[in-house]
Parts: C-alpha cells; sequence; structure tokens
C-alpha cells in the first residue's frame, strides 16, 4: 500500500502544474503588447479593437475563459466598426489580425487528462477493497 501512495505521489509531481498561458493584457488607442501570465482557467488570449469616428480607436487585450470571435461594420456616423479576435497559443494577441486560429485544447492537455484519469483509477484501486 504504501508503495502505491509513493507511486502515486511520485507521478503527480512528475505531471506538474498545468502551463499557463501567457497572453498580451493592455488596453491602448493603438495595438499594445504587455504580457502577462494568464490565470489557469484562461484559455484564450482575446484582442478586442473599436474604431469610433467620433471618439478614436480603442484595443484591448486580456485573458478570458471563453471568447467568440466577432466583427460588426458601421451602422451610422457615430457607430464604428468593431473585431474580437481569439487564439490559444502563448502571446498570440500580439497582432491586430487573428494570428492562430482557436483550438478545443491547448498542447499537453490531453496527456495531463490521461495521466490524472489514470492516478484516480489506480486510487479506486488501492482504497476500493478496504471500503
Amino acid at each position: 500500500m504504501k508503495t502505491a501512495l509513493l507511486l502515486l505521489a511520485v507521478l503527480a509531481m512528475a505531471a506538474g502544474p498545468a502551463r499557463a498561458l501567457r497572453c498580451h493584457v493592455c488596453s491602448s488607442s493603438s495595438n499594445c503588447e504587455k504580457a502577462q501570465t494568464c490565470a489557469a482557467s484562461a484559455r484564450y488570449c482575446r484582442t478586442r479593437t473599436k474604431v469610433e469616428p467620433l471618439r478614436g480607436n480603442l484595443v484591448e487585450k486580456d485573458c478570458v475563459e471563453a471568447c467568440t470571435p466577432m466583427h460588426s461594420l458601421p451602422g451610422q456616423v457615430s457607430s464604428g466598426a468593431a473585431a474580437t479576435l481569439c487564439c490559444q497559443d502563448d502571446l498570440c494577441n500580439w497582432s491586430l489580425q487573428s494570428s492562430a486560429p482557436a483550438r478545443t485544447l491547448r498542447p499537453g492537455a490531453g496527456l495531463g487528462l490521461a495521466l490524472a484519469l489514470g492516478l484516480l483509477a489506480l486510487l479506486a484501486l488501492l482504497v476500493g477493497p478496504s471500503l
């Protein structure tokens, strides 16, 4: 039993924590770049741009859990164009154009999930018979 628990602990340490996404996080009237490590829950780097003819340009970059790409065209003189770009690679939101398509899983996420499920199955086998 102690050997199995030691093996479980070694496997958990070898897996290490999930690597956090890095995105540019800033707000400016032009393209801005300020790298930051995102929270573990953030899966996307997002860039939102707004072009307001009467108020000027606004570029906002951040880390988000969910992101929906969007493009809108001006409808009136006071309403400008807007766009939301989403990507999932480190520092992929450096440009005001989409630099990488969004993927469903980050690299290594499948391996981490498989390892976690394997560890849970091993733990269930070890603890199950003693219940």
